[in-house]
């Protein structure tokens, strides 16, 4: 009984704190990896919806223009495509009063005889990025 009292099993006060120092330095580093991931993420979903946003308002544009084969200008970036109204109101687009994107920085539709340019360019996102589309549409005379 008395080997027993003697055996000092169990841990110290300063093996103790140091166990709880490399604990809490392991979770920071698990933690701010987390954390960047996170943010990687938030960004590249952002950056993915500016760009789909842009192309489905381009992919509609070029179709109108196809379909209409005349774009008038009808005041400071506001175009008449066929039955459809394109305006530009930064940083929004809009086609007959409904928004297409609220990400644009610019836009144009430049007509002329025998076709029309169009251009759109995103806003700058999170990673100090913007993108620009363009498109020449030939019309059939």
């Amino acid at each position: 009984m008395m080997s027993r009292l003697k055996a000092e099993e169990g841990i110290t006060l300063v093996e103790l704190l140091a166990s709880i120092a490399i604990l809490s330095i392991v979770i920071l580093l698990v933690g701010s990896v987390h954390i960047f991931g996170q943010t990687q993420f938030i960004s590249q979903t952002e950056t993915a919806s500016q760009s789909n946003d842009l192309r489905y308002s381009l992919s509609l544009v070029s179709r109108d223009v196809r379909q209409a084969g005349v774009v008038e200008e009808i005041g400071e970036r506001t175009y008449l495509v066929g039955e459809y109204t394109y305006s530009f109101q930064k940083p929004s687009l809009f086609r007959n009063g409904e928004r297409l994107s609220s990400k644009v920085d610019d836009f144009k539709i430049i007509p002329t005889e025998d076709h029309a340019e169009i251009i759109i360019k995103s806003t700058t996102n999170r990673q100090a990025q913007d993108e620009s589309y363009h498109t020449t549409i030939y019309f059939r005379r």
